[in-house]
C-alpha cells in the first residue's frame, strides 16, 4: 500500500508507481494528475480506495487522523469503499475532460470561459450528493457509511472551486511529451511550460539538445 513522504520542495505522495509531487497548485489539479503518462504508458496513481485516502493527505483533502479513521471504516465496509473509489475515478475523468478543453482553447489563443462542460457539472453534482457543508467538513457528522464518501465529497468541492473561481487560475498543461499534467501557472516573468523544471523541463531540454546535435 502507498505511503506518504515530504520533500524539501513539495508535498509528495508515494503511489504504488513511485513518488508523485503535488505540483498542480490546487487539489483538483493534483487529483487530475493522478492519471498520467510515464515512460509511454498511462498509469493510475490511486488504484484503490486505500491509495486514494493516502493521496488525500498531501493533496490537503484529508487530515492524517481522518485518513486513519476512514481506513478502519473501509476495512469494515469494503464494498462501499470500492463504490466510492469508482465514483472518484468518474469525477476525475470528467475533470480531465474539462481541463483538456481548457488547455486546447488556451493553446489556440482563445481565452477559456469559466463555464464547465455539462458532464463535468453533472459529475460534481453527483459526487457532492446530498451532503451539506457540515458533512464535507466534519467527519463525525455523518453515518459510518457516509463517512467513507468524504474523499469523494471533498474532491467534488475542490473541483467546484476550480470551476467557480478560475479567473485568477492560469491553468496550463505540461508541454513535455507523454506527460499531460495540469498546473496553475504562477510564474511572474513568463508562462510556466512544464509541471516541473527538474523533471519534464530537463527532459524536454535534453531532447531538444539531442535533436539539434544529430549528425
Amino acid at each position: 500500500m502507498a505511503t506518504m513522504e515530504s520533500t524539501e520542495f513539495a508535498r509528495t505522495y508515494l503511489s504504488p508507481h513511485g513518488p508523485m509531487r503535488m505540483l498542480g497548485g490546487a487539489p483538483a489539479l493534483d487529483l487530475a494528475n493522478t492519471l498520467h503518462w510515464r515512460d509511454g504508458a498511462e498509469i493510475d496513481c490511486i488504484p484503490s480506495y486505500q491509495d486514494l485516502l493516502i493521496f488525500c493527505i498531501p493533496a490537503l483533502l484529508l487530515s492524517e487522523n481522518e485518513e486513519r479513521a476512514l481506513e478502519r471504516h473501509a476495512a469494515n465496509q469494503p464494498r462501499v469503499a470500492r463504490d466510492v473509489h469508482l465514483e472518484v475515478l468518474k469525477l476525475r475523468a470528467a475533470l480531465k475532460s474539462w481541463l483538456n478543453v481548457w488547455a486546447k482553447n488556451l493553446a489556440r489563443g482563445v481565452t477559456p470561459k469559466p463555464v464547465a462542460l455539462r458532464s463535468f457539472h453533472e459529475a460534481i453534482g453527483q459526487a457532492g450528493g446530498s451532503a451539506g457543508l457540515g458533512d464535507i467538513l466534519n467527519l463525525q457528522s455523518a453515518s459510518a457509511n457516509e463517512r467513507l464518501y468524504l474523499p469523494l465529497r471533498r474532491s467534488a468541492a475542490a473541483a467546484a472551486m476550480l470551476v467557480l473561481f478560475p479567473s485568477g487560475n492560469d491553468i496550463r498543461q505540461c508541454e513535455a511529451d507523454h506527460c499531460g499534467g495540469f498546473f496553475i501557472n504562477d510564474s511572474r516573468s513568463k508562462p510556466r511550460r512544464w509541471c516541473s523544471m527538474d523533471g519534464c523541463g530537463n527532459r524536454a531540454k535534453a531532447a531538444r539538445y539531442r535533436l539539434a546535435h544529430q549528425k
